[in-house]
């Protein structure tokens, strides 16, 4: 697989190369490093202009050509990704936001949010998001695809929030996960595979603090994986690859939920904490442009060393 195509047939995945632009953002957030992003200028605005032939009447990607990639569940099923797919477009809409924070473009975050807008209006059906509406007789018709993946979605591209969606996020915390017997708890709801809805979650529940449950659903989640292979596999059991790459974003969970790292701007020189952590001893060094961070857990407390021209900034 060529990122984000295939060279021998000419397949390609369009969602991650929506991925791309969000990546690029990620990351000049992190290094400060402009002269990447001015080069990556062209292939930015060349997405969009791809993406542009897909858009509908609402401003939702519809009928997108390619592998359209959710993750390894039935959100890949061709039943739940034609027509208008919403995950994808949750997707979209973090790739025009972020697109308009690197070009300096308001025009495109004022889509962004139009996309959110849509989605909510046209996916929710007042208890689930459902992942697709097709067209019948030229009108949108909702189906009754819904998957655990789809919410995941929602939540980690902030089309849905805690706060707008208080009951559903709460199903979510408590219903759904690792622990879910799927047959019998909301069987209708199609379950998420490691890639990429386990890891939404986390990042979800790490977003809103609930540190002890990503602790316990991580251990649930990929214990038994590095138990019995020393790595961390593709999907939840030993169909494909069980050394993935992707994979290795669990350290980055871990990292957040242990030593209350959560992000860096090298361009402010400001490191981003959490005011919570898991009461789990250890000692964790970060390289800086300008020097090293070290974070140590005691089990009670974070010290923290760091070179004397960088910030420090708790999240809420």
């Amino acid at each position: 697989m060529c990122y984000p195509g295939e060279f021998p047939d000419g397949n390609f995945i369009p969602n991650w190369s929506m991925w791309y632009i969000l990546e690029l953002n990620e990351y000049l957030k992190r290094s400060n490093d402009q002269k990447l992003i001015d080069l990556s200028k062209e292939k930015i605005i060349g997405l969009l202009d791809y993406f542009l032939d897909f858009e509908n009447e609402l401003g939702l990607l519809e009928n997108l050509k390619g592998w359209i990639f959710v993750e390894w569940s039935k959100a890949n099923d061709e039943e739940f990704i034609r027509g208008v797919n919403f995950p994808s477009n949750m997707l979209y809409s973090a790739c025009l936001k972020a697109a308009g924070e690197l070009l300096n473009d308001d025009k495109l975050i004022e889509k962004s949010n139009n996309v959110i807008n849509q989605i909510k209006k046209y996916s929710f059906n007042g208890e689930f998001f459902v992942d697709n509406m097709v067209r019948v007789n030229n009108e949108f018709v909702l189906t009754n695809n819904i998957t655990e993946t789809c919410q995941y979605y929602a939540f980690y591209f902030n089309v849905a929030t805690k706060e707008e969606y208080p009951i559903l996020f709460n199903t979510l915390l408590t219903k759904f996960g690792p622990s879910r017997d799927y047959e019998k708890v909301y069987p209708h709801i199609y379950k998420s595979n490691v890639l990429i809805g386990d890891y939404l979650r986390l990042f979800i529940l790490l977003r809103y603090g609930y540190l002890n449950d990503v602790k316990e659903e991580t251990i649930s989640y990929f214990y038994k994986m590095a138990s019995l292979t020393g790595t961390i596999w593709e999907h939840d059991s030993v169909f494909a690859s069980l050394n993935h790459g992707l994979t290795s974003c669990v350290l980055v969970i871990l990292v957040n939920a242990i030593f209350s790292f959560a992000s860096l701007d090298e361009k402010n020189k400001i490191i981003y904490l959490n005011k919570n952590f898991i009461n789990e001893k250890g000692k964790i060094e970060i390289n800086l442009k300008d020097g090293k961070l070290i974070l140590i857990n005691d089990g009670t407390k974070i010290d923290i060393i760091k070179p004397d021209n960088y910030q420090i900034a708790y999240l809420k």
